[in-house]
């Protein structure tokens, strides 16, 4: 049985990008926690920062609904909307912390950490909850 790292030698060195609904989870985690680092770095508060995040997080659920390989379902939707969304507030709500906001450079690091935990998390629950 073939597996999804055992295909080609040009498939198995994009291999780390096959996390995520379509692979792009670790750039959308660096567009974001970059955005966060410079909200934090800056002392944005949370009336600004919270729907520039909200904005950019929408955008990018946007463009991976509009991927060829989009599943129409709308619960499978929302799920997928979830996996940008919900790992983007936690972002901004770490972010306020005064050592993280001191030290702003951590959300950089941390931030694909939090999105691939986020999506590993809400996969589990929703399947455990029978919604997917």
């Amino acid at each position: 049985m073939r597996t999804r790292f055992a295909r080609t030698r040009r498939g198995c060195a994009l291999a780390i990008l096959r996390i995520g609904p379509e692979g792009l989870i670790l750039a959308w985690a660096l567009i974001v926690s970059v955005m966060v680092a410079v909200f934090a770095w800056r002392r944005v508060g949370l009336a600004a920062g919270l729907p520039a995040t909200l904005a950019v997080a929408v955008a990018i659920a946007v463009w991976q609904s509009m991927l060829p390989d989009t599943n129409a379902d709308p619960k499978v939707r929302l799920v997928a909307t979830s996996f940008v969304i919900v790992p983007s507030l936690l972002m901004l709500a770490v972010s306020r912390q005064r050592w993280i906001a001191r030290h702003a450079w951590v959300l950089v690091l941390i931030g694909p950490v939090v999105f691939v935990g986020c999506y590993v998390g809400i996969c589990e629950l929703c399947v455990k909850t029978g919604v997917i």
